[in-house]
């Protein structure tokens, strides 16, 4: 039979009991100072985690063929009544200047005719080529005018709103 050896324990209340009490006490406080102490260094701080690498594709430079941009569909529509000649110094081909229109601008139409449906505004000091006409309808002379640098921006329009440029 094993036997274990035996402490004598201090009586409660008497010195040796708060002798043993006392030094408990300290050796937890001692070791509880080293723990935060520990903790304050970085001592038993977590390893900070190891950075990892994401690669993204970026984009390349693969040429995309530009969109064809819809043409409107403006055909001119001349009637019996063609006038040669007609308007104020305004012929085919030459450039034209709005003007006179108050600031309201010319509504460019589908058709020569105050019936036509309006596809564009030119405003004021707008210049515009002259590429078909004159055509006399509804108490007008019209000229199919288009714009040289948009030539989305077309239509038939008044000549009397209209000045040649030199």
């Amino acid at each position: 039979m094993i036997t274990r050896p035996t402490f004598p324990r201090p009586a409660r209340g008497s010195a040796g009991f708060w002798l043993w009490v006392g030094a408990a006490t300290g050796t937890g406080l001692v070791v509880l100072a080293l723990l935060v102490g520990s903790i304050a260094r970085g001592a038993l701080a977590l390893p900070a985690p190891t950075p990892s690498l994401i690669r993204l594709a970026l984009p390349t430079d693969t040429p995309v063929p530009p969109t064809p941009s819809p043409t409107p569909d403006i055909s001119p529509t001349p009637t019996p009544e063609v006038i040669e000649g007609a308007g104020s110094g305004v012929h085919l081909g030459i450039l034209v200047e709005v003007v006179g229109t108050g600031g309201g601008g010319l509504r460019l139409r589908d058709a020569a005719s105050l019936a036509g449906q309006v596809r564009s505004l030119a405003l004021e000091n707008e210049v515009l080529r002259v590429d078909n006409g004159p055509i006399e309808t509804d108490g007008h002379i019209w000229w199919f005018l288009v714009n040289p640098f948009s030539p989305d921006k077309q239509g038939w329009g008044v000549a009397d709103f209209l000045r040649p440029l030199e």
